[in-house]
This record gives structure tokens, C-alpha cells and sequence, in this order.
């Protein structure tokens, strides 16, 4: 354990960790706001690189776009989804001992395979004689005047497997874990300082590594935390915490920051999973569907399926076209759904108010973001 640690910080975050929801413990409706938080996560983590995507994007089923869509921003923002959601689901029993240099590859090439806008070799690590071997961080474009820089090439695959090998350590994350080690946040935050100090590829590297601090989470058996909107909030507070511990050897301020994070995630996770979860009663309330009805059962599906066509909630429901069309027509004239494409056939539907929920900034008021829903739905405020 680094000294000068911030002890209060530490026991705060380990009382909210303490209190997240055990993955094998969640229903259909807990697994449904997990689908949509995870892809908040991805679009945040996403955002703070460079690569701008949405939740409307994100949330609108792959059978709305061209399977041959090729290297897009969304495509990419969806590897990170669908990575992350794969790795959550195979690698949770085996636990830490995951964390693997081939699981950060994997990663990595299902994330930056996609982007339009990454020109290496998406899953392979920096190495002597390949293009765009040599980075640096900040600055300007003269490598002498960077403000940090990262391991060289020829040592990038020994300082990799080394941080690798100390977070896949399952024996002093059990330690830690039973109060007798390194807590988990401390974890958190010394593995995350490395992994950005060896900084593996030429690019990508913020994004895998905030993916690695989601399964670090997950493998104590809760359901994780995200913390990229927070990071993106406070990304100025993020680089000084990093530079601390990657230039200074300091830990203290990086601790803390990840502690911090842990707390103000938390809260704003608790925020919108209450919102979203009031949001059925509203709208029975609204529409005053006759219970049992496709209108009426259509209103948890849509806490998972925000954006859809009538044709996918026949076959969800599992009713006849006429029942899904009938559903829809309710749906819109009770202010629940919008057209949004203006066409006779191929409709898309949107459940606008799930969606301008988890579309606000980290820490915005839901206020605004139910206003501004329902300015789109036409409904008074």
C-alpha cells in the first residue's frame, strides 16, 4: 500500500461498493437498466476520445442500420457496448485471473477495429518498427515537449504483462476484498495509473483502460459502476490525479479521485435508475390501458427497448400485427411514443423521455431532461 493514502475517501467508497446489487440476485427489470447504463457508459467513455456518438444511436436496434455499416463512430461506440457486455458475461466466474494482456487486446481490436478514425493495428500492442510505435501526451507536436511519455516500445509487452499480472493476482484481490490488502479502490486506481503509464497502443488506450476498471468491479460479484461520466466531468481533476502517480510516483490525489468518483456514480446511477423506473406508473396513469393489454404490457419493455418498430413489439409481445399497431397508436396518443421518421411504412418509435434520461451530462438536472422530452412529444411540461 502507497502511504499518504486518503483513508476517509477509501472507507466512503467501500460503503457504496458494499452496496451495490449482486449480479446473480437481478431480474428481468435489474438486467434491463444494466443494457441501458452500460451503453451510457459506452458512449461517455467514447465521447472523452474523440469519438462522438449517441444514446439514440446506440439504443436504436442494429436491424434499423446496414449490417455492412463498416468503421463508424457508432459502430465503434457499440464494440465497446457489445465487448464489454460479452466480457461481463463469460469472464465473471473465472474472476480477476481474466485480466489477461490478451483480454486488452481483445478489447481493444473489438473497440478500435470499428473507428473511422484509428489507423494502426486495432488488438496489437506497440512494438519496435511499427507504425505510430512512438506517442506521446500532450504538448505539441514535438515529442520534447510532451507532457508525458509512455513506455517505449521495446518494453511495452514486459511493463504490460506485469501490470497485467498484479491485477489478475486473485490472492491479493481476496486480501483486499476481505479487509486485509488493498481495497478495491485502491486497486482501481493503481492499475488504472499503470496501465495509462505503459499506454499499450497508439491509441484507444483511455477507453480499455476504463472498460478493465468496469471488470474489476463486476468480478467482486456486484453489478459495476461507470464511471466515465464522472471522469469526463472532472477530466481536468482526471489528467492532474494521473500525472501525480505517473510522474511523481504520488498516488494519494488518483485515490482519491477514483473514491470520489465511486461516491458521485453512485448517486447519479440511484438518480436515474429511480427516474427511469417511476416512468411506468406515469404513463399508465396517462394512457389508462386496460391491464394485460399490448399497450399496457409494452411499457417495461420499453425501459429495455426505448427505440423500436411496431413489427418489434409484435414479436416481443408476441401478439398479432393488428394488436402491435393498435399497441403503438395508444402509445403515441397518450404522449409515451413519437414517430420519428415521418414515413407510412418503416416507422421507428422512440420512448423519448427513457432516452433524454440517460442523455444528460453527468449531474445534470432530470428536470430539464423530462422537459425537454416532452417538448419532443408535445405533452405540456
Amino acid at each position: 500500500m502507497p502511504r499518504g493514502l486518503p483513508v476517509a475517501a477509501i472507507a466512503r467508497a467501500m460503503r457504496v461498493l458494499e452496496q451495490l446489487p449482486a449480479i446473480d440476485s437481478t431480474d428481468e427489470l435489474d438486467q434491463r437498466i444494466a443494457f441501458l447504463f452500460l451503453r451510457r457508459e459506452a458512449v461517455e467513455s467514447s465521447r472523452m476520445e474523440g469519438t462522438w456518438s449517441t444514446m439514440d444511436h446506440v439504443l436504436t436496434p442494429g436491424e434499423l442500420y446496414d449490417e455492412n455499416e463498416g468503421r463508424t463512430e457508432r459502430a465503434s461506440v457499440l464494440g465497446y457496448a457489445h465487448a464489454l457486455e460479452a466480457e461481463l458475461k463469460t469472464s465473471i466466474p473465472v474472476g480477476v485471473r481474466s485480466l489477461t494482456p490478451t483480454l486488452v487486446c481483445r478489447l481493444h481490436r473489438e473497440v478500435m477495429s470499428r473507428d473511422p478514425g484509428y489507423q494502426g493495428r486495432a488488438g496489437k500492442i506497440r512494438r519496435p518498427g511499427r507504425p505510430g510505435e512512438i506517442v506521446f501526451i500532450g504538448g505539441t507536436r514535438r515529442r520534447e515537449d510532451a507532457v508525458y511519455n509512455p513506455t517505449p516500445p521495446r518494453h511495452v509487452e514486459r511493463c504490460l504483462t506485469e501490470v497485467m499480472e498484479w491485477l489478475s493476482d486473485d490472492e491479493l484481490a481476496a486480501l483486499g476484498d476481505a479487509g486485509m490488502g488493498i481495497p478495491l479502490p485502491v486497486r482501481l486506481a493503481l492499475g488504472h495509473s499503470h496501465f495509462e503509464a505503459v499506454h499499450p497502443f497508439s491509441d484507444g488506450n483511455g477507453r480499455v483502460g476504463r472498460m478493465i476498471m468496469s471488470l474489476q468491479m463486476a468480478y467482486t460479484g456486484r453489478i459495476p459502476l461507470y464511471l466515465s461520466g464522472f471522469i469526463e466531468a472532472e477530466k481536468r481533476d482526471y489528467i492532474r490525479a494521473l500525472e501525480s502517480g505517473q510522474k511523481k510516483l504520488n498516488y494519494g490525489p488518483m485515490v482519491e479521485f477514483i473514491c470520489d468518483a465511486i461516491s458521485a456514480s453512485h448517486r447519479e446511477a440511484q438518480i436515474t435508475r429511480k427516474l427511469i423506473l417511476s416512468l411506468p406508473d406515469d404513463w399508465r396513469a396517462r394512457g389508462q390501458f386496460r391491464q394485460g393489454s399490448a399497450a399496457d404490457r409494452s411499457l417495461a419493455l420499453l425501459l429495455g427497448r426505448p427505440i423500436l418498430t411496431a413489427k418489434m413489439l409484435q414479436d416481443s409481445l408476441e401478439v398479432s400485427p393488428v394488436a402491435a399497431q393498435r399497441a403503438i397508436s395508444q402509445l403515441r396518443d397518450a404522449g409515451i411514443l413519437r414517430e420519428r421518421t415521418g414515413f407510412k411504412r418503416n416507422r421507428v418509435f422512440a420512448a423519448e423521455e427513457v432516452i433524454q434520461i440517460l442523455s444528460r451530462r453527468f449531474g445534470e438536472d432530470p428536470s430539464l431532461a423530462l422537459e425537454h422530452a416532452r417538448d419532443l412529444i408535445g405533452r405540456p411540461r
